[in-house]
C-alpha cells in the first residue's frame, strides 16, 4: 500500500443543564463519533474509510460528585454489559476491586474509561494497517483523559440488524463494508479479532469479548 493521508474528525453534544450535575448517570457519559477520511496530498478529502464510537466514562467525576458508581455503570446497555464484566458490583467490594488486582494493585493514572464500542473500516481498506493507526491515534490523542481503554471484541457481521439486511435495502456505507465477504464463522471471527487486539498490547483476563489496556502499556507497545 503506497503512502497515503487520513483525517479523523471527532464530534460529541452535550447540554447546557441548569439543575445540578447528578441528576442523569448519561451526564458522566461522552459519547464521542469519529469518522475517518483518506486525503489527499493537500488534505482534501477523498473519501470516508472508516467510522466508529466511543464512550467516554466519566468515573471520577462521578466519585467527586458523590454519584452512585452502579447507576453510571448502568446508564447505557453497552456499557451495563461491559461493566458487569470488568467490575465489581457487589455492595462489600470496591467497584475497582478486579481491575486494581489485575494490574498488580498498581492504582490507575485515573478512573476514566475510554470504551471503544465500534470501529468500522470499509473492505478496501481493510488489511492494510489502517484500523490499528486509528486505534493509536485515538490512544494518543486522549492520552491524559483515561486511565483504562477498553475494546468490544465483536464481529460486526454477526450483528442481527446487519445479517437481516437485503441487497435492495442495504445501506450504502454497509455495501462499502461487504459484510458478506467477512468471516461468517462466528467463532473464527471472533478469534481474528482476538489476535489483532492481543497484537496491539490489550489483554483480556476476564472475558473473550472484552479487551483492557492502561494507556502507558498501549504506547509503549507501539
Amino acid at each position: 500500500m503506497e503512502e497515503q493521508n487520513f483525517t479523523i474528525k471527532y464530534s460529541f453534544n452535550d447540554i447546557l443543564r441548569e439543575s445540578p450535575l447528578g441528576e442523569d448517570p448519561n451526564e458522566f457519559v461522552n459519547e464521542i463519533e469519529f469518522i475517518v477520511f483518506a486525503t489527499n496530498d493537500h488534505f482534501n478529502e477523498i473519501e470516508q474509510i472508516a467510522k466508529g464510537k466511543i464512550s467516554q466514562i466519566l468515573f471520577s467525576l462521578a466519585m467527586d460528585s458523590h454519584f452512585p458508581l452502579h447507576d453510571v455503570m448502568d446508564a447505557t446497555h453497552s456499557i451495563c454489559q461491559m461493566s458487569g464484566v470488568l467490575f465489581e458490583w457487589e455492595e462489600n467490594k470496591h467497584v475497582w476491586d478486579k481491575i486494581d488486582t489485575y494490574f498488580d494493585f498498581n492504582p490507575l493514572n485515573n478512573y476514566d474509561v475510554f470504551f471503544l464500542e465500534t470501529l468500522e473500516v470499509i473492505a478496501k481498506y481493510r488489511g492494510k494497517g489502517v484500523g490499528e493507526k486509528i486505534v493509536k491515534n485515538l490512544i494518543e490523542r486522549f492520552y491524559s483523559s483515561c486511565g483504562l481503554w477498553v475494546l468490544k471484541a465483536y464481529p460486526m457481521q454477526h450483528d442481527v440488524s446487519i445479517k437481516r439486511e437485503t441487497e435492495e435495502k442495504m445501506s450504502d456505507w454497509n455495501k462499502k463494508m461487504e459484510y458478506q465477504k467477512m468471516e461468517l464463522n462466528f467463532e473464527k471471527a471472533q478469534f481474528q479479532l482476538f489476535n489483532y487486539y492481543k497484537k496491539m498490547g490489550f489483554q483480556n483476563p476476564f472475558d473473550m469479548e472484552y479487551f483492557i489496556a492502561r494507556p502507558l502499556d498501549l504506547i509503549d507497545k507501539n
